[in-house]
């Protein structure tokens, strides 16, 4: 296992975890309106690829599980995969906490094998960590079905530039890669994935009437044209058939 896989296994210790999943949900993460409005953009592109319950999902990296129970509370069947077994046992006490059913396992998403396929797969905020991005999507489209979608919420190319993408680099030692469009294009089709669609999601929610307002123009702009900071890349790429 490379260095940065050990780091972020080592910084998730079962009982910093455990602390984590007795908060309310939302602060344990430190996210504000961030969650809720990637999970908006979620349910868009479900809804726009016709990806529509109860199709079994694999959630690649799903974390503590918040979004592996969110796609099981919208009728889905999902299956989250995780490197951390620490995140994985949060995200079965969450799911069962929730009384939702969703399925989880162990697994490093740059070496992944798993004895199933799925009509679709979610990769939201993991692929950044990798630094073996195309073997990453190489391995979900495996798990795919021929005709199968796969969706991606990833931070653009200014993420690497981050204070706070820095400071955790250097405090954890993980990986903190953003994305660029036309490179994930490219290991996209690489990685046996034909048809793309781009998406793009909302912005944080504001209150001053015009500085707010111009504020949030400015970064919807800025994320249509190249990118925009905390504005996330929103692909869906279809796997061909076989």
């Amino acid at each position: 296992m490379e260095r940065h896989k050990h780091a972020e296994v080592a910084s998730r210790t079962p009982a910093t975890m455990a602390r984590e999943a007795r908060k309310p949900f939302g602060w344990s993460h430190g996210w504000g309106a961030e969650c809720w409005l990637r999970w908006a953009a979620v349910t868009e592109m479900l809804h726009r690829l016709a990806i529509a319950p109860p199709a079994t999902v694999l959630d690649v990296g799903c974390g503590p599980g918040w979004t592996t129970a969110f796609l099981a509370e919208a009728g889905y069947r999902p299956t989250g995969v995780d490197l951390v077994p620490a995140n994985v046992e949060v995200a079965r006490e969450r799911a069962e906490r929730w009384g939702v059913e969703a399925h989880f396992e162990v697994g490093d998403m740059d070496h992944l094998h798993l004895d199933n396929t799925w009509d679709a797969a979610l990769l939201l905020d993991a692929l950044h960590h990798s630094t073996r991005r195309r073997e990453a999507l190489a391995g979900v489209a495996r798990h795919l079905r021929p005709g199968g979608w796969l969706l991606l919420g990833e931070p653009s190319v200014l993420h690497r530039m981050s204070p706070h993408a820095r400071r955790t680099s250097r405090k954890l030692g993980w990986t903190e890669r953003g994305v660029g469009v036309r490179g994930l294009r490219r290991d996209l089709r690489a990685a046996g994935f034909g048809e793309v669609r781009r998406f793009f999601g909302p912005t944080r929610p504001y209150e001053s009437r015009l500085g707010g307002f111009l504020g949030q123009a400015a970064r919807l702009l800025g994320a249509n044209l190249a990118a925009a900071p905390q504005m996330h890349v929103w692909l869906a790429a279809r796997r061909r058939p076989a």
